[in-house]
């Protein structure tokens, strides 16, 4: 007797396939929130006073480029110092002089604005390449000032006073670099949780 049949009626229709049970949702809250950290208003007070120094520079270029009598007064004050040098010497050396100190400048002040940028971006650095960029900042301030002291008469008087004004303000926006508040924002991981 073939019994083949038999099992093929009596087998288990397949049953349908269940849909799965919906998943809750699964919410992972932070242990801290992260906080914004604010710069704090010795960064703020610094970043000002090398901005300060900036514009100072910038007037200071504008007096040597727009007031022709500063050439003129360094050819004069040159050659009173000088009574054995030839005319066209003292005109080749005070040609060479005003770029020398526009191009240096411009040099530094760039040099600066990079590290203001590394600063205020919390990079590594930062504080230290614009401490290093403020010692050659207040050298050529202070030999800005030596240099065209033969025409302190001319523009003002602000070739008499904006070479040293840029030297202090890059002196106290260095300083402030250092404070206690600055390096504990510095040292703060960028997330800033408390």
């Amino acid at each position: 007797m073939d019994t083949t049949d038999e099992h093929e009626a009596t087998a288990v229709p397949a049953q349908p396939h269940r849909p799965r049970p919906p998943r809750p949702d699964v919410v992972v809250a932070p242990l801290h929130t992260p906080t914004a950290v604010t710069p704090p208003h010795a960064l703020a007070a610094a970043l000002a006073a090398w901005t300060a120094s900036f514009v100072v520079f910038v007037g200071l270029l504008g007096a040597l480029a727009l007031d022709g009598r500063v050439r003129d007064a360094l050819e004069s004050d040159l050659a009173d110092r000088n009574p054995t040098a030839a005319a066209g010497d003292v005109s080749g050396v005070v040609s060479l002089t005003v770029p020398a100190v526009v191009g240096i400048g411009l040099l530094v002040m760039l040099t600066a604005v990079f590290a203001i940028l590394r600063l205020r971006r919390r990079r590594r650095g930062g504080r230290t390449g614009l401490a290093v960029a403020a010692l050659p900042t207040i050298v050529a301030a202070v030999a800005t000032w030596n240099l065209l002291s033969g025409a302190w008469d001319t523009s003002v008087r602000a070739l008499t006073w904006a070479p040293l004004l840029q030297a202090g303000l890059v002196v106290v926006g260095t300083a402030l670099l250092f404070a206690p508040a600055v390096s504990a924002w510095l040292d703060r991981p960028a997330g800033g949780t408390p």
